[in-house]
């Protein structure tokens, strides 16, 4: 049965939707899928039951659009992979879309921290669907991107490599966002922090990039010096 064809409940009031989505993220953030319940999730949102089988359709269905929406928020920040536009450029773009969740309050980041961290260490069939349709295609045009700006005419695992390289660097900000925090207090939350670690990641990634292409130079120049050798050898016998 479509959405359009459900009976609203009587208590569907602006934001409650948003208000489910936020409770849902919390309690699963907390206690994991198969502990936490619709009926909790529903009275900590102050909404009543039957909303979540009008907005999502079942606890599945919650669960995924919970996971959903930090995937969503950052893909959709993210700018186009073209190798034509200046590689700083793009870094911030691709830095600045990932660290933009760290500017939530303490409370969600804690949420989609605690999230993120349950997933990496235990990938649900929810998250591994999200993967598939929406993070693989990306993953794909990122590494053809890093491929022409390279110099490669195919994509390998080395460029694979360099692509995951690029993504941990943000990653390390999300998983261990609190860590750094209570090591270096000021370091991801402060005044300014946003713009200090956007500058060094974007940094950090020209020089894993430099880095690939001075290798794959460094492979090329080595194939030449070594070719007429073979050759010259060859005409001798």
């Amino acid at each position: 049965m479509s959405k359009q064809n459900k009976t609203i409940p009587g208590d569907e009031t602006p934001g409650r939707r948003e208000r489910l989505l936020t409770e849902a993220s919390r309690i699963f953030a907390l206690k994991g899928f198969d502990k936490a319940s619709t009926r909790e999730i529903a009275q900590a949102a102050g909404a009543n039951i039957g909303l979540i089988a009008y907005y999502f359709g079942d606890k599945l269905g919650l669960y995924r659009e919970v996971m959903m929406r930090p995937v969503a928020d950052v893909i959709g920040r993210m700018p186009e992979a073209d190798a034509s536009v200046p590689l700083r450029e793009w870094l911030e773009s691709f830095y600045g879309a990932f660290l933009q969740p760290l500017q939530l309050d303490e409370e969600a980041l804690a949420s989609l921290l605690r999230l993120c961290g349950r997933e990496m260490i235990e990938p649900s069939a929810v998250y591994q669907d999200i993967c598939a349709e929406y993070i693989a295609p990306r993953h794909l045009e990122l590494v053809q991107m890093l491929a022409q700006r390279c110099g490669v005419a195919e994509v390998d695992t080395e460029l694979h490599q360099l692509a995951f390289g690029l993504v941990a660097l943000a990653h390390d900000y999300w998983m261990s966002a609190d860590h750094m925090e209570a090591l270096v207090p000021g370091m991801v939350r402060g005044p300014g922090a946003y713009e200090r670690v956007l500058g060094r990641l974007v940094g950090y990634g020209e020089a894993l990039i430099e880095h690939e292409r001075a290798l794959r130079q460094a492979s090329k120049t080595n194939a030449a010096a070594v070719k007429p050798k073979t050759s010259q050898k060859a005409r001798k016998t």
